[in-house]
Protein backbone atom coordinates (compact mmCIF):
# COMPACT_ATOMS: atom_id res chain seq x y z
CA UNK A 1 0.00 0.00 0.00
CA UNK A 2 3.08 2.43 0.67
CA UNK A 3 4.26 1.78 -2.41
CA UNK A 4 0.95 2.36 -4.14
CA UNK A 5 0.45 5.87 -2.10
CA UNK A 6 4.30 7.10 -3.29
CA UNK A 7 3.15 5.98 -7.29
CA UNK A 8 0.07 8.13 -6.85
CA UNK A 9 2.07 10.96 -4.89
CA UNK A 10 4.35 11.07 -8.01
CA UNK A 11 1.90 10.79 -10.48
CA UNK A 12 -0.36 13.67 -8.91
CA UNK A 13 3.36 15.43 -8.86
CA UNK A 14 3.96 14.69 -12.56
CA UNK A 15 0.73 15.68 -13.54
CA UNK A 16 0.45 18.85 -11.35
CA UNK A 17 4.20 19.62 -13.14
CA UNK A 18 2.02 19.08 -17.16
CA UNK A 19 -0.53 20.79 -16.02
CA UNK A 20 1.57 24.49 -14.78
CA UNK A 21 3.79 23.58 -18.07
CA UNK A 22 0.68 24.21 -20.01
CA UNK A 23 -0.11 27.44 -18.46
CA UNK A 24 2.80 29.03 -18.64
CA UNK A 25 3.32 27.54 -22.68
CA UNK A 26 3.17 30.24 -25.26
CA UNK A 27 1.74 29.07 -29.10
CA UNK A 28 4.54 30.00 -31.57
CA UNK A 29 4.09 32.60 -33.93
CA UNK A 30 3.29 31.06 -37.26
CA UNK A 31 3.14 32.60 -40.89
CA UNK A 32 -0.80 32.91 -40.33
CA UNK A 33 -0.56 35.02 -37.63
CA UNK A 34 1.83 37.44 -39.51
CA UNK A 35 -0.29 37.66 -42.30
CA UNK A 36 -3.26 38.24 -40.60
CA UNK A 37 -1.51 41.12 -38.74
CA UNK A 38 -1.11 42.45 -42.45
CA UNK A 39 -4.69 42.30 -42.97
CA UNK A 40 -5.58 43.86 -40.04
CA UNK A 41 -3.17 46.57 -39.28
CA UNK A 42 -0.23 47.12 -41.80
CA UNK A 43 -0.16 51.00 -42.98
CA UNK A 44 -0.15 50.24 -46.73
CA UNK A 45 -2.43 48.16 -46.86
CA UNK A 46 -5.06 50.13 -45.16
CA UNK A 47 -4.01 53.36 -47.16
CA UNK A 48 -4.79 50.95 -50.25
CA UNK A 49 -8.26 49.96 -48.78
CA UNK A 50 -9.17 53.23 -48.99
CA UNK A 51 -8.87 53.48 -52.45
CA UNK A 52 -13.30 52.84 -53.16
CA UNK A 53 -13.94 55.04 -51.12
CA UNK A 54 -11.34 57.61 -53.62
CA UNK A 55 -12.91 56.12 -56.51
CA UNK A 56 -16.01 56.54 -55.12
CA UNK A 57 -16.20 60.24 -54.12
CA UNK A 58 -14.41 60.73 -58.46
CA UNK A 59 -17.38 58.87 -59.78
CA UNK A 60 -19.96 61.10 -57.56
CA UNK A 61 -17.68 64.30 -58.37
CA UNK A 62 -17.96 63.46 -62.53
CA UNK A 63 -22.02 62.84 -61.72
CA UNK A 64 -22.11 66.18 -60.31
CA UNK A 65 -21.86 67.69 -64.46
CA UNK A 66 -25.67 66.31 -64.49
CA UNK A 67 -27.14 67.86 -61.33
CA UNK A 68 -29.75 70.13 -61.69
CA UNK A 69 -28.91 73.76 -61.19
CA UNK A 70 -31.24 76.29 -59.67
CA UNK A 71 -30.85 79.79 -61.25
CA UNK A 72 -31.94 83.11 -59.52
CA UNK A 73 -31.16 87.02 -60.44
CA UNK A 74 -32.35 89.92 -58.95
CA UNK A 75 -30.70 93.51 -60.75
CA UNK A 76 -32.27 96.87 -60.55
CA UNK A 77 -30.87 100.11 -61.67
CA UNK A 78 -32.53 102.62 -59.51
CA UNK A 79 -30.47 105.57 -60.75
CA UNK A 80 -30.35 107.06 -64.10
CA UNK A 81 -32.89 108.32 -67.18
CA UNK A 82 -33.43 104.03 -67.31
CA UNK A 83 -34.38 103.03 -64.25
CA UNK A 84 -35.62 99.39 -63.83
CA UNK A 85 -35.90 96.18 -61.81
CA UNK A 86 -35.08 92.27 -63.11
CA UNK A 87 -35.89 89.57 -61.46
CA UNK A 88 -35.71 85.90 -62.36
CA UNK A 89 -36.30 81.91 -61.06
CA UNK A 90 -35.47 78.88 -62.66
CA UNK A 91 -33.55 75.34 -63.41
CA UNK A 92 -31.62 73.89 -65.90
CA UNK A 93 -29.49 70.64 -66.16
CA UNK A 94 -27.39 69.00 -68.74
CA UNK A 95 -28.90 66.07 -70.41
CA UNK A 96 -27.15 62.22 -70.22
CA UNK A 97 -26.76 62.77 -74.23
CA UNK A 98 -25.18 66.53 -74.58
CA UNK A 99 -28.04 68.32 -74.59
CA UNK A 100 -29.01 71.05 -72.18
CA UNK A 101 -32.57 72.18 -71.24
CA UNK A 102 -33.83 75.27 -68.73
CA UNK A 103 -36.67 76.63 -68.02
CA UNK A 104 -37.87 79.84 -65.83
CA UNK A 105 -39.74 82.59 -64.89
CA UNK A 106 -38.63 86.20 -65.26
CA UNK A 107 -40.07 89.74 -64.66
CA UNK A 108 -39.16 93.30 -65.71
CA UNK A 109 -40.60 96.00 -64.87
CA UNK A 110 -39.56 100.02 -65.41
CA UNK A 111 -38.21 102.04 -68.50
CA UNK A 112 -35.74 100.01 -70.45
CA UNK A 113 -32.63 101.43 -72.95
CA UNK A 114 -34.49 100.74 -76.54
CA UNK A 115 -31.89 98.15 -77.34
CA UNK A 116 -32.53 96.17 -74.05
CA UNK A 117 -36.27 95.69 -74.65
CA UNK A 118 -36.07 91.87 -74.82
CA UNK A 119 -35.40 93.03 -71.13
CA UNK A 120 -38.59 93.91 -70.21
CA UNK A 121 -41.88 91.45 -69.90
CA UNK A 122 -45.37 92.36 -69.23
CA UNK A 123 -46.82 92.82 -65.68
CA UNK A 124 -47.33 89.38 -64.85
CA UNK A 125 -43.76 87.96 -66.01
CA UNK A 126 -42.54 85.83 -68.75
CA UNK A 127 -42.57 81.71 -68.42
CA UNK A 128 -39.22 80.14 -70.62
CA UNK A 129 -38.27 76.96 -71.81
CA UNK A 130 -35.24 76.35 -74.14
CA UNK A 131 -33.45 73.30 -74.98
CA UNK A 132 -30.26 72.49 -76.79
CA UNK A 133 -29.75 69.20 -78.58
CA UNK A 134 -25.92 67.96 -80.29
CA UNK A 135 -26.53 65.96 -83.46
CA UNK A 136 -23.23 65.41 -84.30
CA UNK A 137 -20.23 66.59 -82.20
CA UNK A 138 -21.29 65.43 -78.52
CA UNK A 139 -24.01 63.62 -79.31
CA UNK A 140 -22.99 60.14 -78.82
CA UNK A 141 -20.54 61.34 -76.21
CA UNK A 142 -18.74 64.46 -74.66
CA UNK A 143 -16.21 65.17 -71.81
CA UNK A 144 -18.20 64.31 -69.10
CA UNK A 145 -19.59 60.77 -70.14
CA UNK A 146 -15.94 60.33 -70.42
CA UNK A 147 -15.33 61.83 -66.82
CA UNK A 148 -18.21 59.66 -65.46
CA UNK A 149 -16.49 56.40 -67.58
CA UNK A 150 -13.32 56.80 -66.72
CA UNK A 151 -14.35 57.65 -62.87
CA UNK A 152 -16.04 53.96 -63.02
CA UNK A 153 -13.26 52.25 -64.06
CA UNK A 154 -10.86 54.06 -61.11
CA UNK A 155 -13.76 51.87 -59.16
CA UNK A 156 -13.33 48.72 -60.62
CA UNK A 157 -9.50 49.08 -60.61
CA UNK A 158 -9.64 49.59 -56.67
CA UNK A 159 -10.24 45.83 -55.96
CA UNK A 160 -7.08 45.03 -57.82
CA UNK A 161 -4.83 48.05 -56.27
CA UNK A 162 -5.67 46.00 -52.85
CA UNK A 163 -5.16 42.58 -53.95
CA UNK A 164 -1.22 43.80 -55.27
CA UNK A 165 -0.35 45.54 -52.04
CA UNK A 166 -1.24 42.63 -50.25
CA UNK A 167 0.55 40.48 -52.41
CA UNK A 168 3.67 42.44 -52.85
CA UNK A 169 3.44 43.14 -49.00
CA UNK A 170 2.70 39.30 -48.21
CA UNK A 171 5.71 38.21 -50.11
CA UNK A 172 7.83 40.49 -47.97
CA UNK A 173 6.47 39.19 -44.41
CA UNK A 174 7.34 35.57 -46.01
CA UNK A 175 10.34 36.10 -46.58
CA UNK A 176 11.37 37.75 -43.25
CA UNK A 177 9.35 35.42 -41.48
CA UNK A 178 11.14 32.07 -42.82
CA UNK A 179 14.23 34.08 -42.36
CA UNK A 180 13.84 34.88 -38.23
CA UNK A 181 12.84 31.08 -38.11
CA UNK A 182 15.87 30.43 -40.02
CA UNK A 183 18.16 32.38 -37.66
CA UNK A 184 16.40 31.43 -34.49
CA UNK A 185 17.88 27.57 -35.80
CA UNK A 186 21.10 28.57 -36.55
CA UNK A 187 21.29 30.59 -33.24
CA UNK A 188 20.51 27.45 -31.77
CA UNK A 189 22.54 25.25 -33.55
CA UNK A 190 25.24 27.86 -32.19
CA UNK A 191 24.71 28.04 -28.43
CA UNK A 192 24.80 23.63 -28.89
CA UNK A 193 28.01 24.00 -30.39
CA UNK A 194 29.01 26.32 -27.10
CA UNK A 195 27.66 24.43 -24.51
CA UNK A 196 29.48 20.88 -25.55
CA UNK A 197 32.53 22.75 -25.79
CA UNK A 198 31.79 24.14 -22.20
CA UNK A 199 30.80 21.18 -20.55
CA UNK A 200 33.94 19.35 -22.23
CA UNK A 201 35.96 22.57 -20.53
CA UNK A 202 34.41 21.17 -16.97
CA UNK A 203 35.80 17.75 -17.55
CA UNK A 204 38.75 18.96 -18.73
CA UNK A 205 39.29 21.58 -15.34
CA UNK A 206 38.88 18.57 -13.36
CA UNK A 207 40.87 16.29 -14.68
CA UNK A 208 44.04 18.50 -15.21
CA UNK A 209 43.58 19.22 -11.38
CA UNK A 210 44.17 15.59 -11.17
CA UNK A 211 46.54 15.19 -12.91
CA UNK A 212 44.90 12.92 -15.61
CA UNK A 213 44.90 15.19 -18.53
CA UNK A 214 47.18 17.30 -20.57
CA UNK A 215 47.09 21.28 -19.82
CA UNK A 216 47.36 22.34 -23.16
CA UNK A 217 43.56 20.11 -24.36
CA UNK A 218 42.31 22.75 -21.84
CA UNK A 219 43.84 25.18 -22.92
CA UNK A 220 42.78 24.68 -26.54
CA UNK A 221 39.28 23.74 -25.48
CA UNK A 222 39.21 27.60 -23.88
CA UNK A 223 40.09 28.96 -27.06
CA UNK A 224 37.07 26.82 -28.65
CA UNK A 225 34.29 28.28 -26.13
CA UNK A 226 35.97 31.91 -26.57
CA UNK A 227 35.57 31.23 -30.36
CA UNK A 228 32.26 29.10 -30.50
CA UNK A 229 30.65 32.24 -27.88
CA UNK A 230 31.84 35.04 -30.50
CA UNK A 231 29.84 33.14 -32.68
CA UNK A 232 27.25 32.92 -30.81
CA UNK A 233 27.28 36.30 -30.31
CA UNK A 234 27.50 37.29 -34.09
CA UNK A 235 24.63 34.82 -35.02
CA UNK A 236 22.51 36.40 -32.01
CA UNK A 237 22.94 39.93 -33.50
CA UNK A 238 21.63 38.79 -37.05
CA UNK A 239 18.72 36.79 -35.22
CA UNK A 240 17.97 40.07 -33.57
CA UNK A 241 18.22 42.18 -36.94
CA UNK A 242 15.66 40.02 -38.22
CA UNK A 243 12.79 40.22 -35.24
CA UNK A 244 13.08 43.87 -35.98
CA UNK A 245 12.41 43.15 -39.30
CA UNK A 246 9.78 41.02 -38.61
CA UNK A 247 8.26 44.04 -36.53
CA UNK A 248 7.36 45.72 -39.28
CA UNK A 249 4.72 43.56 -40.30
CA UNK A 250 4.05 41.85 -36.92
CA UNK A 251 1.65 44.32 -35.65
CA UNK A 252 -0.39 44.70 -31.98
CA UNK A 253 -4.20 45.49 -31.91
CA UNK A 254 -2.99 49.36 -32.04
CA UNK A 255 -1.45 48.80 -35.18
CA UNK A 256 2.48 49.30 -34.01
CA UNK A 257 5.07 47.11 -34.60
CA UNK A 258 5.98 44.24 -32.40
CA UNK A 259 8.79 42.64 -31.56
CA UNK A 260 8.43 38.87 -31.45
CA UNK A 261 9.63 37.27 -28.04
CA UNK A 262 11.86 34.44 -28.34
CA UNK A 263 9.30 32.17 -26.81
CA UNK A 264 7.48 32.59 -30.38
CA UNK A 265 10.03 31.00 -31.99
CA UNK A 266 8.83 27.73 -33.86
CA UNK A 267 11.02 24.78 -32.69
CA UNK A 268 10.95 23.44 -36.43
CA UNK A 269 9.96 23.79 -39.74
CA UNK A 270 6.62 22.66 -40.77
CA UNK A 271 7.13 19.29 -42.67
CA UNK A 272 7.28 19.99 -46.29
CA UNK A 273 4.42 18.90 -48.82
CA UNK A 274 5.38 19.54 -51.74
CA UNK A 275 1.97 21.06 -53.79
CA UNK A 276 0.63 18.46 -56.27
CA UNK A 277 2.00 18.28 -60.02
CA UNK A 278 0.06 20.48 -62.71
CA UNK A 279 0.26 21.41 -66.28
CA UNK A 280 1.89 24.60 -66.36
CA UNK A 281 -0.32 26.32 -69.18
CA UNK A 282 -3.41 25.74 -67.20
CA UNK A 283 -1.13 26.99 -64.20
CA UNK A 284 -0.36 30.30 -66.28
CA UNK A 285 -3.88 30.66 -67.18
CA UNK A 286 -4.81 30.80 -63.68
CA UNK A 287 -2.23 33.18 -62.78
CA UNK A 288 -2.96 35.67 -65.42
CA UNK A 289 -6.68 35.73 -64.64
CA UNK A 290 -5.85 35.73 -60.80
CA UNK A 291 -2.76 38.47 -61.00
CA UNK A 292 -4.05 42.37 -60.86
CA UNK A 293 -1.62 43.84 -63.17
CA UNK A 294 -3.10 42.72 -66.44
CA UNK A 295 -6.37 43.75 -65.04
CA UNK A 296 -4.85 47.11 -64.29
CA UNK A 297 -3.43 47.54 -67.32
CA UNK A 298 -6.56 46.29 -69.57
CA UNK A 299 -8.53 49.08 -67.18
CA UNK A 300 -5.56 51.74 -68.37
CA UNK A 301 -6.40 50.50 -72.08
CA UNK A 302 -9.85 51.05 -71.73
CA UNK A 303 -9.13 54.42 -70.09
CA UNK A 304 -7.25 55.55 -73.28
CA UNK A 305 -9.84 54.48 -75.41
CA UNK A 306 -12.44 56.75 -73.59
CA UNK A 307 -9.97 59.60 -74.39
CA UNK A 308 -9.20 58.19 -78.23
CA UNK A 309 -13.77 58.31 -78.49
CA UNK A 310 -14.44 61.67 -77.44
CA UNK A 311 -11.08 63.00 -79.76
CA UNK A 312 -12.84 60.51 -82.37
CA UNK A 313 -16.67 62.35 -81.85
CA UNK A 314 -14.34 66.21 -81.45
CA UNK A 315 -13.38 65.61 -85.26
CA UNK A 316 -17.50 65.89 -86.52
CA UNK A 317 -18.13 69.32 -86.46
CA UNK A 318 -20.42 71.17 -84.00
CA UNK A 319 -24.28 71.10 -84.72
CA UNK A 320 -26.83 71.21 -82.90
CA UNK A 321 -30.82 71.41 -82.66
CA UNK A 322 -31.70 74.49 -80.90
CA UNK A 323 -35.49 75.67 -79.47
CA UNK A 324 -36.85 78.40 -77.18
CA UNK A 325 -40.36 79.02 -75.85
CA UNK A 326 -42.10 81.84 -74.20
CA UNK A 327 -44.97 83.24 -72.89
CA UNK A 328 -45.65 86.80 -71.08
CA UNK A 329 -48.76 86.71 -69.28
CA UNK A 330 -50.65 90.24 -67.83
CA UNK A 331 -51.37 93.26 -68.23
CA UNK A 332 -49.21 94.73 -71.47
CA UNK A 333 -46.36 96.45 -70.68
CA UNK A 334 -46.62 98.61 -73.77
CA UNK A 335 -49.05 100.33 -75.57
CA UNK A 336 -48.16 98.13 -78.65
CA UNK A 337 -48.73 94.89 -77.15
CA UNK A 338 -46.03 93.62 -78.75
CA UNK A 339 -45.11 90.43 -75.64
CA UNK A 340 -48.50 88.91 -75.40
CA UNK A 341 -47.95 86.35 -78.02
CA UNK A 342 -46.75 83.03 -77.35
CA UNK A 343 -43.09 83.19 -78.96
CA UNK A 344 -41.11 80.13 -80.32
CA UNK A 345 -37.27 79.61 -81.58
CA UNK A 346 -36.59 77.22 -83.76
CA UNK A 347 -33.31 76.16 -85.59
CA UNK A 348 -29.72 75.09 -85.64
CA UNK A 349 -26.15 76.32 -84.90
CA UNK A 350 -22.68 74.62 -86.60
CA UNK A 351 -19.31 75.64 -85.67
CA UNK A 352 -16.16 73.09 -86.84
CA UNK A 353 -12.79 74.34 -86.85
CA UNK A 354 -10.58 74.14 -90.05
CA UNK A 355 -7.77 72.24 -89.24
CA UNK A 356 -8.71 70.07 -86.10
CA UNK A 357 -5.38 69.82 -84.84
CA UNK A 358 -6.64 69.63 -81.35
CA UNK A 359 -8.79 66.67 -82.14
CA UNK A 360 -6.12 64.90 -84.60
CA UNK A 361 -2.91 65.44 -81.99
CA UNK A 362 -5.91 63.77 -79.26
CA UNK A 363 -6.24 60.88 -81.58
CA UNK A 364 -2.68 60.52 -82.35
CA UNK A 365 -1.41 60.59 -78.82
CA UNK A 366 -3.96 58.12 -77.58
CA UNK A 367 -2.89 55.50 -79.94
CA UNK A 368 0.56 55.39 -78.90
CA UNK A 369 -0.37 55.35 -75.70
CA UNK A 370 -2.90 51.98 -76.58
CA UNK A 371 0.68 50.65 -78.12
CA UNK A 372 2.61 51.07 -75.16
CA UNK A 373 -0.05 49.88 -72.69
CA UNK A 374 -0.53 46.60 -74.70
CA UNK A 375 3.46 46.29 -75.38
CA UNK A 376 3.62 46.46 -71.40
CA UNK A 377 0.90 44.48 -70.47
CA UNK A 378 2.52 41.70 -73.14
CA UNK A 379 5.77 42.13 -71.26
CA UNK A 380 4.17 41.69 -67.79
CA UNK A 381 2.39 38.68 -69.32
CA UNK A 382 5.86 37.21 -70.01
CA UNK A 383 7.08 38.13 -66.56
CA UNK A 384 4.77 36.17 -64.88
CA UNK A 385 5.19 33.30 -67.11
CA UNK A 386 8.72 33.34 -66.12
CA UNK A 387 8.02 34.30 -62.52
CA UNK A 388 5.58 31.10 -62.32
CA UNK A 389 8.25 28.58 -64.26
CA UNK A 390 11.40 30.28 -61.93
CA UNK A 391 9.03 29.39 -58.50
CA UNK A 392 8.57 25.89 -59.85
CA UNK A 393 12.21 25.34 -60.36
CA UNK A 394 13.06 27.21 -57.08
CA UNK A 395 10.85 24.70 -55.36
CA UNK A 396 11.69 21.76 -57.03
CA UNK A 397 15.53 22.23 -56.40
CA UNK A 398 14.85 23.52 -52.84
CA UNK A 399 13.06 20.31 -52.25
CA UNK A 400 16.35 18.15 -53.52
CA UNK A 401 18.55 20.53 -51.83
CA UNK A 402 16.85 19.65 -48.19
CA UNK A 403 16.51 15.64 -49.02
CA UNK A 404 20.69 15.36 -49.48
CA UNK A 405 21.38 18.31 -47.27
CA UNK A 406 19.63 15.71 -44.13
CA UNK A 407 21.59 12.94 -45.72
CA UNK A 408 24.52 14.49 -45.87
CA UNK A 409 23.86 15.89 -42.21
CA UNK A 410 23.13 12.37 -40.51
CA UNK A 411 26.46 11.10 -42.10
CA UNK A 412 27.62 14.30 -40.32
CA UNK A 413 27.03 13.05 -37.05
CA UNK A 414 26.92 9.70 -37.34
CA UNK A 415 30.85 9.80 -38.38
CA UNK A 416 31.29 12.76 -35.53
CA UNK A 417 29.34 9.90 -33.30
CA UNK A 418 32.26 7.74 -34.33
CA UNK A 419 35.33 9.84 -34.04
CA UNK A 420 34.02 11.11 -30.75
CA UNK A 421 34.50 7.07 -29.61
CA UNK A 422 37.63 7.41 -31.01
CA UNK A 423 38.88 10.77 -29.73
CA UNK A 424 37.54 9.01 -26.07
CA UNK A 425 39.94 6.05 -27.38
CA UNK A 426 42.63 8.63 -27.46
CA UNK A 427 43.02 8.16 -31.47
CA UNK A 428 42.25 11.49 -32.46
CA UNK A 429 43.25 14.56 -31.09
CA UNK A 430 40.77 17.88 -30.21
CA UNK A 431 41.69 19.30 -33.05
CA UNK A 432 40.29 16.78 -35.15
CA UNK A 433 37.32 16.61 -33.53
CA UNK A 434 36.63 19.96 -33.99
CA UNK A 435 37.60 19.92 -37.09
CA UNK A 436 34.08 17.11 -37.38
CA UNK A 437 31.95 19.41 -35.00
CA UNK A 438 32.45 22.20 -36.96
CA UNK A 439 31.54 20.21 -40.07
CA UNK A 440 28.44 18.79 -38.43
CA UNK A 441 27.06 22.01 -37.42
CA UNK A 442 27.90 23.80 -41.05
CA UNK A 443 26.12 21.09 -42.93
CA UNK A 444 22.84 21.66 -40.12
CA UNK A 445 22.52 25.27 -40.48
CA UNK A 446 22.65 24.37 -43.99
CA UNK A 447 19.86 22.15 -43.71
CA UNK A 448 18.07 24.64 -42.05
CA UNK A 449 18.53 27.64 -44.68
CA UNK A 450 17.59 24.67 -47.37
CA UNK A 451 14.43 24.45 -45.54
CA UNK A 452 13.75 28.58 -45.12
CA UNK A 453 14.67 28.44 -49.15
CA UNK A 454 12.01 25.99 -49.77
CA UNK A 455 9.52 27.69 -47.92
CA UNK A 456 10.58 31.18 -48.95
CA UNK A 457 9.91 29.78 -52.90
CA UNK A 458 6.59 28.74 -51.50
CA UNK A 459 5.60 31.21 -50.74
CA UNK A 460 6.82 33.04 -53.95
CA UNK A 461 5.19 30.71 -56.35
CA UNK A 462 1.70 31.02 -54.69
CA UNK A 463 1.82 34.80 -55.13
CA UNK A 464 2.84 34.36 -58.62
CA UNK A 465 -0.37 32.29 -58.85
CA UNK A 466 -2.03 35.14 -57.23
CA UNK A 467 -3.19 32.76 -54.52
CA UNK A 468 -4.76 34.38 -51.41
CA UNK A 469 -2.03 34.70 -49.16
CA UNK A 470 -4.08 34.71 -45.47
CA UNK A 471 -5.64 31.61 -47.34
CA UNK A 472 -1.95 29.66 -48.07
CA UNK A 473 -0.61 31.01 -44.81
CA UNK A 474 -3.13 29.13 -43.39
CA UNK A 475 -3.02 26.09 -44.88
CA UNK A 476 0.98 26.32 -44.45
CA UNK A 477 0.61 26.64 -40.32
CA UNK A 478 -1.55 23.96 -40.35
CA UNK A 479 1.15 21.48 -41.28
CA UNK A 480 2.95 19.10 -38.44
CA UNK A 481 6.39 20.01 -37.43
CA UNK A 482 9.40 18.50 -39.26
CA UNK A 483 10.90 15.43 -38.03
CA UNK A 484 14.65 16.41 -39.70
CA UNK A 485 17.02 16.55 -37.76
CA UNK A 486 18.12 20.19 -36.82
CA UNK A 487 18.86 22.33 -33.77
CA UNK A 488 16.38 20.57 -30.82
CA UNK A 489 16.14 17.81 -32.65
CA UNK A 490 19.07 15.99 -33.85
CA UNK A 491 19.67 11.69 -33.20
CA UNK A 492 20.26 10.81 -29.73
CA UNK A 493 24.46 10.19 -30.21
CA UNK A 494 27.04 11.28 -28.65
CA UNK A 495 26.47 14.53 -29.55
CA UNK A 496 24.13 15.23 -27.08
CA UNK A 497 26.50 13.25 -24.29
CA UNK A 498 29.41 15.45 -24.54
CA UNK A 499 32.29 12.54 -24.57
CA UNK A 500 35.17 12.69 -21.78
CA UNK A 501 38.40 13.98 -22.80
CA UNK A 502 40.95 11.54 -23.53
CA UNK A 503 43.23 11.02 -20.54
CA UNK A 504 46.73 12.19 -20.95
CA UNK A 505 49.45 9.62 -22.10
CA UNK A 506 52.14 9.10 -19.54
CA UNK A 507 55.54 9.50 -20.27
CA UNK A 508 57.74 7.50 -19.74
CA UNK A 509 60.04 6.39 -17.25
Amino acid sequence: MLVDEEVSEELEAQSGEEILAEENSVDPLSLADVVASLYRSYPDIARARQQPGIASGQLLAAYGAFDTKLQAHSLSEPTGFYRNYRNGLGVARQTWWGGYVAAGYRIGRGFYQPWYKERQTDDAGEFKVAFTQPLLQGRAIDPQRVAVFQASLAQQAAGPIIQQTILDISRDAAAVYWEWVAMGGVLEAQREMLKLAEERGEQFEVGVKAGKFAEIDLILNQQLVAERQAKVFETEQKFRATSFKLALFLRDPNGQPMVPEDTWLPERFPVIEPPPLSDFQSDLAAALSRRPEPKLLQLDIRHVQYDRQLACNEMLPRFDFVTEASQDMGDPATKSDDKGDFELVIGFTSEVPVQRRKARGKIQETNGKIVQINEKLRMVRDKIGIELQTAYNALLLSEQVVEQTEVSLRAALETLDRYRFAFEQGKIDLIYLNLLETKANETEIKLVEAQRNWFAALSQMQITLGLDPLDQAMAVSSLPDSDMPGPGNLPQTSRWKPAPPKPAVPKPE
